[in-house]
């Protein structure tokens, strides 16, 4: 039940991304609106399991680095997460994440992250 919760609310976070000018563009269910909220729970999905597989090796390989940085460094681990879910998607017919330049990216998943926490806190998602 978590995990679902969890991809709800990365979905929704991904949704509120892409309503904001980050060139982040998820193309893919544009025939009716339950494809559409499938393309982007099927997005938020990969998200979840790269958060859930993928982030905690990383966040452990790129220690030194972020403690040099004073954290900021997490932030360049998520826009990895996310340029890794736009190559994953890009394999698919189903759903397709377009992802822009480097900043504009890195802003986007600034916004997802955050989005994601506050509306994990309000659902509990985020609780064992």
């Amino acid at each position: 039940m978590k995990f679902v919760l969890n991809v709800i609310v990365i979905s929704v976070a991904v949704w509120i991304a892409t309503l904001l000018p980050l060139d982040l563009v998820v193309t893919g269910g544009e025939a009716e609106w339950w494809t559409r909220v499938l393309a982007f729970l099927a997005l938020g999905a990969v998200i979840a399991l790269l958060n859930a597989i993928v982030k905690p090796v990383l966040s452990v390989l790129a220690l030194p680095i972020t403690i040099l940085t004073l954290g900021l460094f997490a932030l360049v681990i998520n826009w990895f997460i996310l340029w890794l879910t736009a190559w994953i998607s890009e394999q698919v017919d189903f759903v397709n994440l377009s992802i822009g330049g480097f900043w504009q990216t890195l802003l986007a998943a600034l916004v997802i992250s955050i989005a994601s926490a506050l509306m994990g806190t309000l659902v509990g998602s985020r609780r064992d």
